[in-house]
């Protein structure tokens, strides 16, 4: 995996960067936790790639995605519009994320704009959507998240994590608390392995450590 990335890295170097797509951090960033990607989202969707718009630029591109399942929110939105984005087949520019991972995002967000932003063809993401100004759903991004990761569909070991960090997310705040530790103790109960790793994962949403690869 890190020869992959930095024979990517080394490809991205020859792409001339837009200023406005380089990364930035402002002072103090934080990395959204699991539950704080559920809890911002208007709007929370498994959606198909199955097309873009070419760009100038490796930046100025846009993939498009059909939504295919409502994780959260009230209506599935007809179509989602991912910029500065595009497709690729080539193994040496592509990632797929660990389908057992729920931290650590793919590797794609660690390079570029930081913001995973090149797309396989045959791509299937869950994405968190927020309104713009306009009031339209776009995705949600923030810098080395897990705001586009690969799932093969809603049962999924993200896909079933996020409706978890979503039914939490809904509650009070001063109710979460009690509600991930009731729910840890439940999904550890059930002997099912993806439900362990659920647990894990929350138990590390208790203890307030934003894990690597950004602390």
């Amino acid at each position: 995996m890190r020869a992959g990335i930095t024979m990517a890295a080394l490809l991205l170097a020859t792409i001339s960067v837009r200023p406005a797509a380089a990364c930035s951090m402002m002072r103090g960033y934080k990395v959204p936790t699991n539950l704080e990607l559920a809890a911002t989202a208007d709007t929370i969707v498994i959606a198909q790639v199955d097309g873009e718009r070419k760009g100038k630029d490796a930046f100025g591109g846009v993939v498009l995605a059909t939504p295919v399942t409502l994780l959260k929110g009230a209506v599935l939105p007809p179509r989602i519009e991912i910029d500065g984005a595009h497709l690729s087949d080539s193994p040496d520019m592509i990632f797929r994320n660990d389908p057992r991972e729920l931290r650590r995002p793919n590797p794609g967000a660690l390079i570029g704009g930081c913001v995973r932003y090149i797309f396989p063809t045959d791509a299937r993401l869950l994405l968190f959507l927020k309104h713009d100004d306009a009031g339209k759903l776009v995705p949600y991004r923030s810098s080395f998240s897990r705001d586009a990761e690969d799932v093969t569909g809603p049962e999924a070991l993200w896909a079933k994590a996020v409706r978890e960090y979503v039914a939490i997310a809904a509650l009070p705040k001063p109710k979460q608390r009690k509600a991930m530790e009731a729910r840890v103790a439940a999904l550890n109960a059930t002997g099912d392995v993806d439900d362990a790793a659920i647990a894990a994962d929350l138990k590390v949403e208790l203890s307030h450590r934003r894990l690597p690869p950004f602390d």
